[in-house]
């Protein structure tokens, strides 16, 4: 993955360029009532996928997995859906259409690596309910050998997380996927610390402004479900559109394959 430093150097910070995903309502959390687009439910893989299983290093942490959904993605490669993760802001809103409210990189993959990157999301998980993450959640993309909670992988890996204000990884949500004969098989699963001492900022912003609001967090809802139905819609249109472009700080390059170490971790292939 390639780094560079800032070529920047504003006064005023504001005035930096940050990739994102384009114009929409402001402020996020009022941009509600969108219907979804229509969608069918992806189809479970062909042979059943071992379900995930944590280590017994992650059960120590107090991590407990409260959900985990299988897909298979006709039409898609490992290599398009590791791109995707690298290049969000191209396809942020067409990967749930009427659900997704804001995106912008607070570090991008191309300028601090794929692993060091963050990004900051709004979003809705049913047409009826307010914005879920207020005016911004912070995703953090997590190191695998410090993060990755499971004994198995698939062969590409993304493990992305929320942090408390204690520095305490509050949760995560980890994707993985793999070539198979006309697609590739899927998962997705939701990890939460139960000995985290305090919610995300974001949470407490919501409580503070409403004490009844009644958070529904996107695993307890069909919102998994509805982006993965949108990957085979969008993706190879969107990725042969740019899989030339020859400008690496547009066209971020990205390999998600991940092996595991001596030290009996994982990690990616290529970083």
């Amino acid at each position: 993955m390639m780094k560079t430093l800032k070529k920047f150097n504003f006064d005023d910070e504001s005035k930096l360029y940050v990739a994102s995903a384009g114009q929409t309502h402001i402020p996020f959390s009022e941009n509600d009532g969108v219907p979804f687009a229509e969608y069918e439910k992806p189809a479970m893989p062909e042979h059943p996928l071992a379900p995930l299983e944590l280590t017994n290093e992650a059960k120590a942490l107090g991590y407990a997995v409260p959900s985990q959904r299988q897909h298979f993605l006709p039409g898609l490669t490992a290599e398009m859906l590791d791109w995707f993760w690298a290049n969000m802001e191209k396809g942020y809103y067409l990967w749930a259409p009427g659900s997704h409210k804001r995106f912008n990189w607070i570090r991008s993959p191309y300028e601090y690596g794929f692993e060091d990157s963050v990004h900051i999301i709004v979003e809705t998980t049913d047409p009826a309910l307010p914005a879920f993450g207020g005016e911004g959640v912070q995703i953090h993309r997590l190191h695998l050998d410090d993060f990755y909670p499971f004994t198995t992988a698939l062969k590409h890996v993304i493990c992305e997380g929320v942090f408390n204000a204690a520095g305490e990884l509050v949760d995560s949500t980890v994707h993985e996927w793999e070539d198979v004969p006309g697609g590739i098989v899927h998962i997705t699963a939701t990890v939460t610390n139960t000995k985290a001492t305090m919610p995300p900022q974001f949470v407490l912003d919501i409580l503070k402004e409403n004490p009844d609001a009644k958070l529904v967090p996107n695993w307890a809802t069909e919102h998994e479900d509805y982006e993965a139905s949108q990957w085979p819609v969008f993706l190879p249109k969107l990725y042969e559109l740019w899989k030339d472009h020859p400008d690496p700080s547009q066209n971020v390059k990205c390999n998600l394959e991940v092996c595991l170490g001596e030290d009996g971790k994982y990690h990616y292939v290529d970083m």
